[in-house]
């Protein structure tokens, strides 16, 4: 058994699939017609995807999903989990939940998720803390500057928090992540627009952010802090310094 972890996959979305440029999943007239426009700095609200495009990417999030989490693992969802209007979002949930072979799927709520899909899940949290295979993890739709025993962050103890919602903004554009010490903050956006579409296994996640933990480790050496975050760990430091 494993655990896996995803964000935002706005099943029969329409739009997600212009904001947030899911090409791949589009026909290729949907596609041409979406680049042109794009290309011409023409008005994408106006541009619709056809139902074809959004099936597509319904039954491509479902297979890419399907190949990697197994009927006896644990899928995570941080959000987002499908898009419908008035007497067809539960409807659209529920064709998207029961086409994943995965048994236990957990969901964190997301700003498009509605109650009234809980029953379609094995869990469902605001936030959460969890621990799997030593790591301890903090799961959230929304990306927290700091989280409970964010200090304790280390490479040999991962202390990480997993987020979605901002669309892989913070990988693709660093600089808009809204954090001083951005590299040094072991968060990541494990939403499907970040990761090629699939879901992320632990082993993948803190490949990615041991870099991260590392740097952080050393940016606690270096203020003589230990929570760096919160600025705690500065009244052990010399009043001059601290003045200066």
């Amino acid at each position: 058994m494993a655990v896996f972890f995803c964000s935002d996959p706005h099943a029969f979305h329409g739009n997600i699939l212009k904001f947030c440029r899911r090409l791949v999943f589009m026909t290729d007239a949907d596609r041409a017609a979406f680049l042109a426009r794009e290309a011409a700095g023409g008005d994408l609200r106006a541009f619709r995807v056809s139902d074809e495009s959004v099936d597509n990417m319904n039954h491509g999030l479902v297979a890419n999903i399907n190949a990697r989490a197994g009927r006896d693992d644990t899928l995570w969802c941080l959000g987002d989990w499908a898009w419908g209007q008035r007497g067809d979002y539960l409807k659209n949930a529920r064709w998207f939940r029961d086409r994943i072979a995965c048994q236990t799927v957990n969901l964190i709520w997301g700003n498009h998720d509605e109650r009234s899909i809980r029953d379609l899940f094995h869990e469902a949290h605001d936030q959460i803390q969890i621990r799997v295979d030593g790591a301890r993890i903090t799961l959230n739709h929304y990306p927290m500057v700091t989280w409970n025993g964010q200090h304790h962050a280390s490479v040999q103890a991962p202390n990480i928090h997993l987020y979605g919602h901002v669309h892989a903004l913070y990988q693709k554009e660093p600089q808009a992540a809204p954090l001083k010490d951005a590299a040094a903050w072991p968060a990541l956006d494990v939403g499907f627009d970040g990761h090629d579409y699939q879901v992320w296994s632990l082993e993948e996640i803190l490949v990615r952010l041991r870099p991260t933990l590392e740097a952080f480790e050393a940016l606690k050496r270096e203020r003589g802090q230990f929570d760096p975050f919160r600025g705690r760990g500065e009244a052990r430091r010399p009043a001059t310094e601290l003045l200066a």
